[in-house]
């Protein structure tokens, strides 16, 4: 810690040398200048705050209610409802601190200690930093909403009420009264409120010119508004289906099938008149995409979700640049509130790396541009872990306050802080990984498997070695250290795991194959075992959105890979396809490879959309085969199912299997095999597989897993 201290004093130094030397207010300076701590109408807590913090660096002040004589150095702490956020400037002879309320002048306070002291947030509590000097810009004027309005990353850090004050950062929970499709829990719906939908009511979507949901949602938004004035944004959107209301009053209004915003903000503006004081949005999302087609108040907005835009690249050096400027230039028509969703991991994987934030630094200059004023990141739910997400959380924050923040720095601040015997190496991996990721101009789902990663910027040898020396230095920490270090190993040891069942049988998988015979690679059974032990005390299960867990995932590998040895007269035999693959499943490799499927339909698996999907191989080397085995996954959430049918040709012969049958009450997620005999003859020089599609899935996607046959 002591090396820590003395690198931050190290830099504050630096910075107070840089601004006396341009002429700097000095604010304090040991045996000459000690400013008072000015506080004015009901700021008093906030000085006993402020003077708190002071203490921490070996400072003493002294608090006053009286304005201090003209040639006294001060600090005026103020509350200004009339402001948005907070301000810094500096007149005269004192700081002027002013917050638009009592929480906004708290993170105004350590909004200064965190740019213009020693101390921040990763200081020790009974640390004594003993400053000499401070000083601040002359005429500095720091408004902390200048730029964007509200900032959430949203991860598990940022529901802590301290992350918060030093961050500068906003949660929905404080601040939202209703939030995504929730008006279903807000109010209590009645069938008059229900869409009519080809001239019938439908509960699965609401009607937006009811007068009888108008009044149920102005009732609740006069009540929440009483109980928590402070939670004054409310959104108000449709179900999240495609369903439009086409009533009467809804067509008159301008709706259509396809489009409610009309109806949607014409309910908005009604409720943003009559609680001025209150925000609206709605989302550019499904059947609101559209800007409604008459002007909206000023206190309405819009938030409009990334999730159609690209992932993982620059977005203005993309071709993807002019449309998606012209989605915000069509809003801006309507209202000057833009919002933005965007996402900052995968969430098929928490576990992850997903190192976007230098890309999402890029994007969001180019989203400020086009008129974003505030910024929503989707990252991990409360009690979710994500692989990096305290340091993403802690950026992020750095981002949406800064837009040219030096993530470099903040990156090494941050993981040498907080992973002291191992930080260097740490963010010496992270900085590698994020400027791989932003120099690669391949998109980063996320959703998405690992091979997505890899072609991204994940690369085994380095991964490998980052899990040995945190692994190394780990049974010399101390006990609140080690705990975080089995968080960061958990999602190390995992990613490695994926990537050796992706890899297959391979000299990098999961094992190898030679004259018939597999041979597991020792490190699979030692990572599943460590997997299980650090998953165990850490207690972290979930690994992704569906909830699959650690437990689900060791399970897998032990039925679908150890017990069932892998043995294929197949292995690496190429399958020709003769009929349409799909885009992202481009080549049939997948196969025959030895790589398994689990239930995760994005790694290992061939997706294909066409009705009748047939391959083609020859019989060389398979003239002992007695059976043909293929496995399918059934994944009601993702809309894959099994086929109907799976026929195999061989000469003359045609042998088949039904699989057609509907699933049991209560799957969801299976796995289905396909197992045929067959006999392929002397003369017999081709093998023809054809899955076709259940008639009712026909437009619906379907999962393949390795073609096996012995």
């Amino acid at each position: 810690m002591q090396k820590r201290t003395t690198f931050l004093i190290i830099l504050a130094h630096f910075f107070i040398t840089s601004c006396a030397g341009s002429n700097g207010f000095v604010l304090y300076k040991k045996g000459e200048v000690k400013p008072l701590v000015h506080y004015k109408n009901n700021t008093k807590p906030a000085a006993g705050d402020m003077v708190a913090l002071f203490n921490r660096l070996g400072i003493s002040l002294t608090v006053t209610e009286q304005l201090p004589k003209t040639n006294s150095t001060y600090i005026q702490l103020e509350i200004n409802p009339e402001i948005s956020g907070f301000s810094l400037t500096q007149k005269e002879n004192y700081l002027s601190v002013v917050g638009s309320s009592a929480k906004d002048l708290k993170q105004a306070i350590r909004y200064f200690f965190s740019n213009y002291t020693t101390l921040n947030e990763f200081t020790k509590n009974k640390t004594k930093l003993l400053q000499e000097i401070i000083v601040v810009p002359m005429e500095l004027s720091y408004q902390s909403d200048a730029v964007l309005t509200y900032k959430e990353p949203y991860f598990t850090q940022n529901f802590d009420s301290e992350f918060r004050l030093w961050n500068n950062t906003n949660t929905l929970e404080e601040t939202w009264g209703l939030w995504g499709h929730n008006i279903g829990k807000f109010i209590k719906v009645t069938p008059k409120m229900y869409a009519i939908v080809n001239g019938v009511p439908n509960e699965e979507q609401l009607n937006f010119s009811s007068p009888e949901l108008q009044n149920a949602l102005e009732v609740a938004i006069a009540e929440k508004l009483s109980d928590n004035p402070a939670a004054n944004k409310f959104m108000v959107m449709p179900y999240d289906n495609e369903l439009t209301c086409t009533c009467e009053k809804c067509i008159k209004m301008g709706n259509t099938k396809t489009n409610a915003s009309p109806a949607v903000y014409a309910l908005i503006n009604k409720l943003a008149a009559k609680f001025p004081m209150a925000s609206f949005f709605s989302t550019a999302y499904i059947t609101t995409e559209n800007p409604p087609n008459k002007p909206v108040n000023a206190n309405v907005g819009v938030m409009i979700s990334t999730m159609s835009f690209p992932k993982g690249i620059v977005l203005a050096h993309s071709n993807h640049a002019a449309s998606i400027a012209e989605t915000f230039k069509k809003w801006q028509k309507t209202t000057q509130n833009i919002y933005l969703w965007d996402y900052a991991i995968n969430f098929d994987n928490y576990f992850e790396a997903h190192p976007t934030v230098s890309i999402t630094q890029k994007n969001l200059q180019f989203y400020v541009k086009n008129g974003v004023t505030g910024i929503f990141i989707h990252g991990s739910d409360e009690g979710s872990f994500a692989a990096f997400g305290d340091l993403k959380a802690y950026l992020y924050a750095k981002l949406l306050n800064n837009l040219q923040a030096d993530l470099k720095q903040h990156t090494r601040l941050f993981l040498e802080t907080k992973y002291p015997a191992f930080g260097k190496e740490l963010a010496d991996y992270y900085i590698e990984i994020e400027q791989t990721a932003l120099n690669n101009k391949r998109t980063l789902d996320i959703y998405g498997g690992i091979k997505n990663a890899v072609h991204k910027y994940l690369k085994q040898d380095d991964l490998a070695k980052l899990i040995h020396v945190i692994s190394a230095k780990q049974h010399h920490l101390k006990p609140t250290d080690k705990k975080a270090a089995n968080t960061l190993l958990l999602s190390l040891v995992f990613q490695h795991l994926e990537l050796l069942r992706v890899n297959g049988i391979a000299e990098n998988g999961y094992a190898t194959f030679e004259r018939g015979k597999l041979t597991l690679n020792p490190i699979v059974e030692k990572y599943l075992s460590l997997l299980k032990q650090l998953s165990s005390a850490t207690e972290i299960e979930k690994y992704n959105e569906i909830g699959f867990t650690i437990s689900n995932y060791i399970s897998a590998w032990n039925s679908r890979i150890i017990t069932a040895p892998y043995q294929s007269l197949a292995y690496h035999k190429h399958f020709k396809a003769t009929s349409k693959l799909d885009e992202d499943y481009a080549t049939t490799d997948i196969l025959s490879d030895g790589a398994i499927g689990f239930q995760d339909y994005y790694n290992n698996w061939l997706i294909n959309s066409t009705a009748l999907f047939s391959l083609e191989t020859t019989t060389a080397g398979l003239q002992k085969a007695t059976t043909l085995q293929i496995d399918f996954l059934y994944d009601k959430k993702h809309k894959i199912y099994p086929p109907e049918k799976v026929s195999v040709y061989i000469g003359q012969n045609n042998y088949e299997i039904m699989l057609g049958e509907k699933e049991e009450v209560g799957d969801t997620r299976k796995i289905v095999r396909a197992s045929i005999p067959i006999k392929i003859g002397a003369n017999d020089d081709t093998l023809r597989i054809e899955i076709k599609k259940q008639a009712e899935n026909r437009k619906r996607s379907m999962a393949c897993d390795e073609i096996i046959i012995k």
